[in-house]
């Protein structure tokens, strides 16, 4: 069955998530975008490649039958408060967009809702993701390795084994966290960063080591 899904977003990571569903969509055929959302009215009817934006956030607090929303946006907090605007509509869902040549021992992994998975993105096994994650392009995740809710890993990041992320953390481009790492909520981690300790307090690091 073919279902309607929306693109929460109007920039460069919402062209991105189209074109994900696009590459899913080719394997096996499950989407109809309807279009993007941009809580800019004036922005309405703007045309995105192939996609239209269709309405704002009222648009989509105010549907009736049910619709499916993806996450374009790179800021986690964002992400966060948009999530809980449109929480008390039980006609919006988040499913997971899971690109078809990302791999992982998916039987022994726990997905929530709401992620995001992007081309030649690798988990191994024993993992554990929450909900409304984005997993850009290349990204690795280790064994028994935690991740929360509302974060935002750029292209190329390694997660080691048994590392716990907690929520609205933003990973940047190329960036490593060594084994049985803890980061807090609301980080930013700068590109390139190696974390090498926990992290118990939110802030920005960077550096080689942080």
């Amino acid at each position: 069955m073919i279902k309607n899904i929306v693109i929460l977003g109007s920039g460069g990571l919402a062209k991105e998530v189209a074109y994900l569903i696009k590459k899913i969509n080719k394997k096996n055929k499950k989407w109809n975008i309807l279009g993007f959302i941009d809580s800019n009215k004036k922005n309405i009817g703007k045309k995105i490649n192939e996609h239209t934006i269709i309405g704002n956030d009222e648009w989509l607090l105010g549907q009736t039958q049910p619709i499916s929303i993806a996450f374009g946006i790179g800021s986690p907090k964002l992400v966060k408060s948009l999530y809980k605007k449109f929480i008390d509509n039980e006609n919006i869902n988040y499913p997971n967009l899971i690109h078809p040549n990302a791999s992982g021992d998916w039987d022994n992994i726990l997905l929530g809702f709401g992620n995001i998975i992007c081309e030649n993105t690798i988990f191994t096994t024993s993992i554990q993701v929450g909900n409304l994650n984005f997993f850009n392009l290349a990204c690795t995740v280790g064994h028994d390795s935690v991740i929360m809710n509302y974060n935002v890993i750029n292209p190329s990041v390694n997660i080691s084994g048994g590392v716990e992320l907690g929520e609205s953390i933003l990973l940047g481009t190329g960036c490593q966290i060594l084994q049985n790492i803890s980061i807090c909520s609301d980080c930013i981690i700068g590109a390139g960063t190696v974390i090498t300790k926990d992290i118990k307090q939110k802030g920005v690091y960077f550096g080689v080591p942080a």
